[in-house]
């Protein structure tokens, strides 16, 4: 085993330059990581309604059964060894599960600079065989204790995952690393103003201008604020956002439906009928009661 390396080894000359090195801007370093899985198409159909609008990104790999996951109204069909990205704040949902039997695992993560995710955007990942040996030796690590030393780990692991999957994507960064720091900030002011001010205002249906001139803005120009650093318009995100809320409203059996309407701002059950349908497929009434049957 030596060998080879001693005859690499020799092989090397002295450096051009003793203090130019190599590196890597755009190399992908998740934290705060969340590992779980869904093992049947009811609990991951539900849970995924569970989660508010957040920054952390999503990654699935389906290791069991074929099923299809909406983000952002556009639907992708997710074979077993096959997994996807879903970027944050981007609404999802899964549907047209082949087995209620699943296995599929998620994998959610925060990153410093996210701009280096964006080849993974719209784009299946098939997972080769390396990819599906680091899956398991991240799993391993996870079912560790939670000391410094197994983070470390899984930390590091976690990483050369991520970015083998990278790599074998096309594509690549779409803004200058050198910008993100900077328009990481400008986003996170951005959705956390929206977001107070949605929070207050929960009683009433705001629109994009109400927002505009309660953060001192031009409609046009919060419009394109908005795109540029989520990639989503934001008329797209306040119905994703609606759609939260009445998906959380449905889950209290306390609730009916015509006092979610009100809570929400509808003046009118039909007009919160018509917006929930439009945006989930179905209406709040058969969701709720397909939410709401036991489990066999």
């Amino acid at each position: 085993m030596r060998l080879p390396l001693i005859q690499n080894s020799l092989e090397l000359g002295p450096p051009d330059d003793y203090f130019n090195g190599r590196s890597s801007a755009d190399i992908c370093i998740p934290s705060n990581i969340i590992l779980f899985s869904r093992r049947s198409s009811q609990e991951l159909q539900r849970r995924s309604f569970d989660a508010y609008p957040h920054h952390r990104f999503v990654l699935i790999f389906n290791l069991m059964t074929e099923g299809s996951v909406t983000v952002d109204g556009i639907q992708w069909r997710i074979r077993p060894d096959q997994g996807f990205l879903i970027f944050p704040y981007q609404f999802h949902y899964y549907s047209d599960i082949s087995e209620s039997n699943i296995v599929w695992l998620i994998l959610t993560f925060e990153l410093q600079n996210p701009v280096v995710m964006e080849s993974f955007r719209n784009q299946l990942i098939n997972l080769d065989s390396d990819a599906i040996e680091q899956l398991n030796l991240i799993l391993q690590d996870y079912r560790e204790p939670d000391t410094p030393q197994t983070n470390r780990r899984l930390i590091i692991k976690s990483a050369a995952l991520i970015n083998h999957l990278r790599e074998r994507l096309q594509g690549g960064p779409k803004v200058a690393i050198a910008q993100q720091s900077t328009a990481r900030r400008a986003s996170t002011e951005l959705i956390n103003s929206i977001q107070e001010f949605l929070t207050k205002n929960s009683d009433t249906l705001q629109s994009v201008s109400d927002i505009a001139r309660a953060l001192h803005m031009s409609e046009s120009n919060l419009r394109a604020h908005f795109r540029q650093h989520f990639n989503v318009s934001l008329g797209a995100y306040l119905k994703n956002y609606r759609a939260h809320q009445a998906i959380l409203y449905l889950q209290n059996p306390n609730l009916s439906l015509t006092e979610i309407a009100f809570e929400l701002g509808f003046t009118t059950l039909s007009a919160f009928s018509r917006f929930f349908s439009n945006s989930i497929g179905e209406s709040p009434r058969i969701y709720r009661k397909r939410f709401t049957r036991p489990n066999k």
